[in-house]
């Protein structure tokens, strides 16, 4: 099979969902200081808005890759041990750590052995884990979701698939609506496993995030349609866009009035929401627009730090939770009495050249890709997650 050119601007949307990720993190942080003004909950809903594309990007750049480099045979037993070695080990690793700047292991060993285990299988040793859980799951049924989609494909004529496509979103979106009294039954049935993925851990299940990954899937079976459809519909989907996000901004806003007076918080800003999923969808056409013209237009250099955001995202993803913890000793220090949005803004860039600079630096070590993600050893093979195909992709363009 003839070797497939990659796609740069995957690398830039990748490194920007991984910052996006982590300035949703700092306003979380931040959001909640009694310090917090009026304005600075305005403004960090509007930052907050335009960071949320982070996790369907994420998923919509794994579908696309991986259902555009094997489009040949499938060795599983391989793809399976890849992804065991590039995403399990190091999120095993970092949830050792997390687990003991957390948690800790005092007491009984092997109590808190088997805590941390089954945090590790849900992704509770941190926050930030729960993705990696959500995201392996996708990995897992990658077989069984080939075969619907190329079947799929085979039975809807040429001229119905935009259609199709779309009709999979609405099924997504009406999954999502029902979410609560998907819940309930379940709760009901008390079913062993089953029960518990979807009541206390929906917001890892694949299920309620599968149409990005569709979308991605679709994307990267037919790379000219995506274009096409990105170019064609650029001014519905920036209409849709820029008016859910007027709407958000407003309410999310008026929720910050009380009769206690002054409460910030961005829980109707949740993922799990099918306006919110409108939007998310609308976000991810919007962001690859965005990166595939910035990536288009720019220079080597530009294009050289473009690569370096992307290839070192998924160690920088890891390590964010505890970077971040860094960050803020760093404002009680040197950024107390500042504007609360300042000094969010200052802890996660912080947190973003730290996290990076861990990435990087354990990259150069004998064992980096078990830490990082990623080798930057001399004579290894160079890899980036969650789009974890090894082979490179071509240009949506043909070029």
């Amino acid at each position: 099979m003839p070797k497939k050119a990659r796609i740069n601007e995957i690398e830039l949307l990748r490194g920007l969902a991984f910052l996006a990720v982590a300035l949703q993190h700092a306003i979380a942080h931040y959001g909640g200081l009694k310090e917090a003004r009026m304005e600075d909950g305005v403004l960090m809903t509007i930052l907050l808005l335009a960071a949320k594309f982070a996790v369907p990007v994420f998923i919509f750049i794994t579908g696309m890759v991986l259902f555009y480099n094997y489009d040949g045979q499938l060795r599983f037993g391989s793809f399976l041990r890849k992804r065991f070695s590039d995403i399990l080990v190091p999120y095993i690793l970092w949830s050792a750590v997390y687990f003991t700047v957390g948690t800790g292991w005092g007491g009984d060993v092997g109590q808190r052995a088997g805590t941390w285990a089954a945090n590790l299988v849900t992704g509770k040793n941190s926050y930030h884990l729960w993705y990696i859980v959500m995201i392996f799951q996708f990995y897992l049924l990658f077989p069984v979701l080939r075969l619907l989609m190329r079947e799929c494909a085979k039975r809807v004529p040429f001229k119905w698939r935009a259609a199709a496509l779309a009709g999979a979103g609405l099924l997504c979106l009406l999954l999502v609506y029902n979410l609560f009294r998907i819940s309930g039954m379940m709760a009901d049935a008390d079913i062993p496993f089953l029960t518990p993925f979807f009541t206390a851990y929906a917001d890892r299940n694949f299920l309620y995030f599968a149409f990005y990954f569709i979308l991605g899937a679709a994307a990267g079976m037919a790379p000219e349609r995506w274009t096409y459809w990105l170019n064609r519909g650029k001014a519905a989907y920036l209409a849709v866009f820029a008016v859910l996000f007027g709407y958000y901004t407003y309410v999310t806003v008026r929720s910050f009035s009380s009769p206690d007076g002054l409460h910030i918080s961005f829980n109707g800003l949740s993922l799990l929401r099918p306006l919110m999923t409108l939007f998310l969808i609308c976000s991810i056409f919007v962001f690859y627009a965005w990166s595939k013209t910035w990536t288009e237009a720019a220079g080597p250099i530009s294009r050289k730090v473009m690569n370096g955001l992307g290839r070192y995202s998924y160690g920088a993803y890891l390590a964010h939770a505890l970077m971040l913890r860094q960050s803020y000793k760093v404002d009680a220090w040197v950024f107390a009495g500042w504007n609360v949005t300042l000094r969010m803004l200052m802890s996660f860039l912080i947190c973003a050249v730290l996290s990076y600079g861990v990435t990087i630096a354990l990259s150069y070590l004998p064992f980096g890709k078990w830490t990082a993600g990623i080798s930057s050893l001399p004579g290894k093979k160079r890899m980036s997650v969650p789009a974890q195909a090894q082979q490179t992709v071509r240009h949506f363009d043909g070029n």
